[in-house]
């Protein structure tokens, strides 16, 4: 570790720290405001960022810790006492959004890219806001979260596949990708059936995998293995990294219905540091002054209000699933903050070539944008 980088952790450390209670002073969600620090403390290190290797290896750690964990929040009982009716008008609304998406960036001939910034969902952000706002046990709550899931899952399925396209194109090498893809699935259902039929058998031995109180941690070192192994497996298959962490999360979701203890053991573990580390590197990333140029501003500006407008259109079928007026106004702000899947179409269209560090940029301040003022407009609704 060279002496500058020994400098980078000590001050990022100290931001990860401190950062939570100016974001809350300022009434900014967490992520907005360590994102905002890396932008600030990037102009004295943006010059050598790569040399980073350390704190590159800290961010992209959180980042896997991350989506392990948005896999891990998924209720599919929820999902399963969802009524049939309800669960067709949030498919209808979910299906809506990605229609609309389409059709947008076909009309005004945009950057193929917006296609997943306008589809994109994400509940990394939307379940602290929800916590906050009190409101995580109504129904409500409830139901949002179930479209945010569902969202989700296709997200990162449609950001798989696009960058899949853009890197084979239609030709053989895609048609084999798509076979890897399933394989990726096939193993994936293969070893939920083998961890609930073990679950089945050995109802005592698979406790150990939730439980807390075990002094050599076995549940902590359970869910790592099963992040780490889908994560090699997707790498190894040509897929996201993020994708196999989001997938091994949400497989130990469908097995173990009782999981609160250990997902907040290891959400303590991700959000105490390491996903911190990943906010505050994607702002290292990205030069603050070019955050600030007037077409960055405008592109953004424009990129938030279209993703908000798309979601008000879903949102009309919702009274039919039982939503009040009141509610489905402030549906569209819930899901127009998908902070966490933006920085990470921002950073893999970077690292794969598909947009320049100008247009992750205005995808950057677009998610602080959305991140910052939708929050705050969804509870000012809620709270009328």
């Amino acid at each position: 570790m060279s002496k500058e980088e020994a400098i980078l952790l000590l001050i990022i450390s100290a931001g990860a720290f401190v950062v939570p209670f100016i974001s809350r002073r300022l009434m900014l969600p967490s992520a907005v405001g360590e994102i905002i620090f890396g932008l600030f403390i990037g102009i004295f290190f943006s010059q050598t960022e790569k040399t980073f290797s350390i704190i590159h290896f800290l961010g992209s750690l959180g980042f896997l810790i991350l989506m392990y964990l948005a896999g891990l929040e998924i209720n599919f009982e929820k999902i399963k006492t969802t009524p049939r009716k309800n669960l067709i008008i949030y498919s209808v609304s979910i299906i809506t959004v990605i229609l609309l998406s389409f059709l947008t960036v076909i009309y005004i001939e945009q950057p193929k890219i917006n296609i997943l910034i306008y589809l994109t969902v994400a509940i990394g952000l939307l379940y602290p806001v929800l916590k906050d706002s009190n409101l995580l046990k109504t129904d409500f709550a409830q139901s949002t979260l179930i479209i945010a899931s569902i969202g989700e899952v296709i997200s990162l399925v449609f950001i798989s596949g696009f960058f899949m396209y853009f890197k084979y194109g239609l030709s053989k090498e895609t048609f084999i990708h798509l076979f890897e893809i399933y394989l990726f699935f096939f193993i994936a259902y293969i070893t939920l059936k083998l961890f609930q039929l073990y679950a089945w058998w050995n109802p005592e031995k698979a406790y150990r995998l939730i439980k807390t109180d075990d002094p050599t941690e076995t549940a902590v070192r359970a869910n790592f293995a099963n992040m780490f192994v889908f994560v090699a497996l997707a790498s190894l298959l040509g897929l996201e990294y993020i994708i196999g962490a989001f997938f091994g999360g949400m497989l130990f979701a469908m097995v173990f219905k009782k999981r609160h203890e250990i997902q907040e053991k290891i959400s303590s573990f991700g959000y105490g540091f390491l996903i911190p580390v990943f906010f505050i590197e994607v702002g290292l990333r990205f030069d603050l002054f070019q955050l600030l140029k007037k077409e960055i501003i405008l592109g953004a500006v424009t990129i938030s209000i279209t993703v908000l407008l798309i979601r008000m259109i879903a949102s009309i079928p919702l009274p039919l699933a039982g939503f009040s007026i009141k509610e489905t106004f402030a549906f569209p702000f819930a899901l127009s903050m998908p902070l966490t899947l933006l920085v990470a179409i921002a950073t893999l269209g970077m690292e794969t070539g598909v947009i320049n560090q100008e247009y992750a940029s205005m995808i950057i301040l677009a998610s602080l944008i959305s991140g910052t003022v939708y929050p705050w407009l969804f509870k000012f609704i809620i709270r009328l």
